[in-house]
């Protein structure tokens, strides 16, 4: 199974090196502040999502819009002014990510293949493919693919739907950025947190 990751580290360092560069057309003249390679509970899926301030702002615009009735006044400028966060990490909720026929697709087909072969041992090796998938995103990151203002973008790796989500990201983001960087993401992450239980509890 080592060997296996090995191999399919190289291919995930290959495929998000060439999607990246088609996120980055894309994206045009929008900055950048956060981008998540993304799996599932499985760890058999893998995905990049990548995400601008120009695009959130839009996309939280969009969601007040709609949901007005579920903020106070105070609460609407608080998301207007950033203080508060709807879907700044929220990787399902971003606005780019690699095609349908990325390398990181044909990977997740691996994957998928090698799990349904003999899914006990490969249940067995879901932190050395965690181990993995931090240390690709991690060369990739080093190998500044994301641009001259690479040091300014959060990365960090998610989970989908599980309960160890927070913890791998949080984990993840404190290995892959620079200590200023986590610190902000770290403390950002603990307030929107606060702010949706509060939230949640009220209602």
């Amino acid at each position: 199974m080592k060997s296996f990751f090995e191999e399919i580290g190289e291919k995930i360092e290959q495929a998000l090196e060439k999607e990246v560069k088609k996120i980055l057309k894309k994206i045009g003249k929008e900055k950048i502040y956060s981008a998540a390679l993304v799996t599932d509970s499985d760890c058999i899926t893998l995905f990049l999502a990548v995400n601008t301030y120009e695009y959130m702002k839009k996309e939280d615009a969009r969601f007040l819009k709609g949901n007005a009735d579920w903020f106070s006044k105070e609460e609407i400028e608080q998301i207007k002014k950033g203080s508060i966060n709807l879907s700044k990490w929220i990787p399902d909720e971003w606005g780019y990510s690699d095609g349908k026929n990325s390398g990181l697709v044909e990977i997740s087909k691996l994957l998928f293949e090698k799990e349904a072969a003999d899914s006990q041992e490969y249940e067995k090796h879901k932190d050395l493919f965690l181990e993995t998938v931090t240390s690709a995103f991690q060369h990739v990151i080093e190998a500044n693919v994301f641009g001259e203002n690479s040091d300014e973008i959060t990365y960090f790796i998610s989970m989908s739907d599980d309960e160890r989500t927070s913890d791998i990201e949080d984990d993840s983001a404190k290995l892959l950025n620079l200590k200023i960087v986590y610190e902000k993401y770290h403390e950002e992450i603990l307030r929107d947190n606060e702010f949706w239980e509060k939230k949640c509890n009220d209602h």
